[in-house]
């Protein structure tokens, strides 16, 4: 180490003496000629490689031995050269070192010489003007190697040797410009170690920066690795500079040997073809190209690039080549095409939805002519669907509905739609052109019934069948310029007049139909105003005993309408249960029940209660907070439920009867017989008593069906030890006939038509009164 750094220090002295030699030579022979300028054997013998260079054409005229041993040339091959031929870099970037050496405020230029080997070695320039005889003006250049190889011992001393030599021959002849070469030296000594300092300072900034950009080149490659875009560069030719790991994923090549190659390596030539295109225009245009393309990855799957090409530039903003950047956008056109899917289509069924009909509705309409064609618009409603969501789940109901929509799909002809607008709701649109409107008539007619049968036939889902009935009303039109909105209405009141009709059937519109619904409509104004103006009264009909007495009541409500007189339940509960008023109206209903308990303790009373009213999830509160409020007694109160509400809810149904039969509340089921009878819900369900609907009983006895079947309820009603009573009893021959099977409880016209309650409570103090 000792030996490594005197050999140093005296190479460092050495270049120092020999600088400070040359600096007084050139400056002593400045303005003689070439010959006299150099010592005589100076020039051979030093051991630095100098060079004497025509600076216009880079003609070497003269070069010393070192040079010749240092490039690997004879001196003869080496005056024959050009000086380009041993630099390395071009002309642009010779001129940028010179450019960058004047700016530095240094007399000496740093570039890479190309030995004869191949070998590149970093060298120093430093360059002084010579006058030739003939009035030339040349560079006298001296090579210093920088590339940090040591020179051995023995050759310092040679040098030191040398320098010594040549410095005592030279004495004699420097004496007359001693005091003037003194000045030079020392200003040369200064100027030596100023580039010595500046040299180490180079050196020390350099590395530096490398290590630095090494850094922020690991950086900016992990950057563009963690990107999940796909990034690449490209040269003006075309030839790949890199890319990041997206990139090479998608060419299946490693990252390094991407580099060189172009897009006809990685793409077929079509392709490839395309890309150049477009790598031209970002060339010649300088600007932005973007582009969009499916793609099939390495996996198979097809993706949507985002492509975009754009200029790549320096920092001095020269054009370097192209920069390429796609983004995969098959989630966003997917998630676009699922918004226009969705805008359009009902996503659980795909049919088209209320926009896309009225759509096709306006499309099919502009291509039918006036009274030669037929068009209809027609919606169906699938009967008591909701007791199937309610009772299997939504889950089970939307199987249903795709099962459905897929029937009726195969049902439909050119020019014909199917959509779904929600629900259970379909609409259809029917056409049928003809000369014969009459036929068209009849054939639509005959179309709309067969749909409704298709949608009758059973339906098998995995182990289970499914049987459904569906009402439809439908909007017949030969006039082909009305609105979307105009059908669809008269089609919604043929709908509703099909439903009134008992469901399972089909509608056409017609205007009656109209007036019918402008009424309802009113009816249902007017309705709420009765809740608030005291409207409403209760009605009673008498429930007797085997002794032919009255045990109790049932409650019923009638509306006193100021100008059109008595409405009957049976035309406005219907409305109020469709449009929710069902609910304030049965508090309204029970509350009047339960003051009117407070003052006829002897006897019980019965209330029909709705199947909206009762699945509210409010109902058992507000009926505990009616019992605190009124202080009636609740074992007195029967509530009447009638089958399918229970069955279609059944969970819920037996935790609110059973919160309710707590309080002491009774339960009956009304109407027994009509609905979905199943003894294994009647043996779990709390109830207290079953209720024989009329139209078992209007026949008896002379039907014997009927006698059978209310002989069958007694025995199922006896087995569950339930309480019987029979409705529509209103014949002597009924009442006997009802005592010999054991049936005593009855209620009916025999005993009493539904009256006022306070005419029907007064009555039964009178009687009771007179009895005692």
């Amino acid at each position: 180490m000792v030996l490594k750094g005197f050999t140093k220090a005296v190479h460092s002295v050495i270049l120092l003496l020999a600088g400070m030699a040359l600096t007084g030579f050139v400056t002593q022979a400045f303005g003689q000629n070439l010959a006299a300028q150099l010592p005589a054997k100076f020039f051979e013998e030093y051991g630095a490689p100098m060079l004497v260079i025509e600076p216009k054409s880079g003609s070497i005229r003269l070069a010393n031995p070192a040079a010749a041993e240092f490039y690997g040339y004879s001196i003869n091959q080496l005056q024959k050269m050009r000086i380009q031929q041993i630099n390395a870099l071009d002309e642009e970037d010779v001129k940028l070192e010179r450019e960058r050496a004047q700016k530095e405020n240094r007399n000496y230029f740093i570039f890479p010489h190309r030995l004869a080997t191949g070998d590149i070695r970093t060298v120093e320039v430093h360059s002084w003007p010579l006058q030739a005889v003939n009035g030339e003006t040349l560079l006298f250049s001296l090579i210093l190697d920088v590339s940090g190889r040591e020179i051995s011992q023995d050759s310092i001393l040679e040098y030191k040797a040398r320098l010594e030599n040549l410095a005592e021959s030279r004495y004699q002849q420097l004496v007359s410009a001693q005091e003037r070469l003194n000045i030079v030296r020392w200003s040369a000594m200064l100027i030596q170690l100023l580039v010595i300092a500046l040299l180490v300072w180079n050196i020390a900034k350099r590395r530096k920066t490398e290590q630095k950009l090494r850094e922020k080149t690991t950086m900016l490659e992990g950057l563009l690795d963690s990107i999940p875009d796909i990034i690449f560069f490209k040269s003006k030719s075309g030839h790949y500079l890199g890319g990041n790991a997206q990139f090479a994923d998608f060419v299946q090549h490693d990252s390094a040997s991407i580099v060189g190659k172009t897009d006809f390596d990685f793409f077929p030539e079509q392709r490839a073809k395309d890309y150049q295109a477009i790598d031209r225009q970002v060339v010649e245009t300088r600007e932005v190209v973007r582009t969009e393309e499916w793609v099939t990855f390495a996996d198979g799957s097809k993706h949507l690039l985002d492509k975009l090409k754009a200029p790549l530039l320096s920092t001095d903003n020269d054009f370097l080549g192209v920069i390429g950047v796609s983004r995969d956008d098959t989630e966003r056109y997917q998630n676009e095409q699922r918004i226009k899917f969705l805008a359009f289509y009902d996503p659980l069924t795909n049919l088209p939805n209320r926009y896309l009909f009225q759509d096709k509705l306006a499309e099919i309409s502009n291509q039918l002519t006036p009274g030669k064609a037929l068009l209809v618009v027609a919606m169906i409603d699938l009967d008591h669907f909701k007791n199937i969501n309610d009772a299997l789940g939504h889950t089970k109901g939307d199987e249903l509905l795709v099962a459905l929509a897929s029937r009726l799909n195969r049902l439909l002809q050119d020019n014909e739609v199917l959509a779904r607008f929600g629900g259970d709701e379909f609409v259809l649109l029917l056409v049928q052109q003809s000369d014969d409107l009459e036929r068209a008539e009849q054939l639509l007619e005959q179309r709309l019934q067969h749909f409704q049968d298709v949608l009758a036939q059973p339906i098998q889902l995995e182990e289970r069948e499914f049987i459904l009935s569906s009402s439809l009303g439908a909007s017949f039109n030969t006039a082909f310029d009305r609105s979307f909105a105009e059908l669809l209405k008269e089609a919604d009141i043929a709908l509703y007049a099909a439903k009134e009709a008992g469901r399972g059937t089909w509608r056409r519109f017609q205007m009656s139909m109209q007036t019918q619904a402008e009424s309802r409509f009113a009816l249902e104004g007017e309705l709420r105003k009765a809740l608030d103006n005291q409207q409403l009264s209760l009605y009673l009909q008498p429930k007797t005993n085997g002794d032919g007495v009255i045990y109790g009541a049932e409650v019923l409500v009638r509306w006193e309408h100021p100008e059109k007189g008595l409405i009957y339940p049976d035309f406005f509960i219907p409305l109020a249960e469709d449009t929710g008023l069902i609910i304030a109206l049965g508090e309204w209903v029970l509350k009047e029940t339960l003051l009117l308990m407070q003052d006829n303790p002897q006897l019980t009373f019965a209330v029909n209660i709705s199947p909206r009213e009762f699945r509210n999830t409010d109902f058992v509160n507000r009926l505990r907070r009616l019992l605190d409020e009124t202080g009636a007694d609740p074992k007195r109160l029967t509530l009447e439920l009638t089958e399918g509400l229970l069955i279609t809810d059944f969970t819920k149904s037996y935790k609110r009867m059973l919160n309710l039969q707590q309080l002491g509340i009774s339960f009956s089921i009304d109407d027994f017989g009509t609905g979905y009878s199943s003894l294994s819900y009647l043996k779990r369900l709390p109830i207290n008593e079953l209720k024989i609907d009329r139209s078992f009983v209007k026949n008896l006895p002379q039907d014997s069906s009927d006698a059978l079947l209310v002989e069958t309820m007694m025995a199922v009603a006896k087995h569950l030890e339930l309480l019987v009573v029979a409705e529509g009893v209103e014949t002597k021959e009924q009442q006997e006939y009802l005592y010999s099977i054991g049936c005593t409880l009855h209620q009916g016209y025999y005993y009493g038509k539904p009256e006022p309650a306070k005419l029907l409570l007064a009555r039964i103090k009178e009687q009771q009164a007179n009895t005692d």
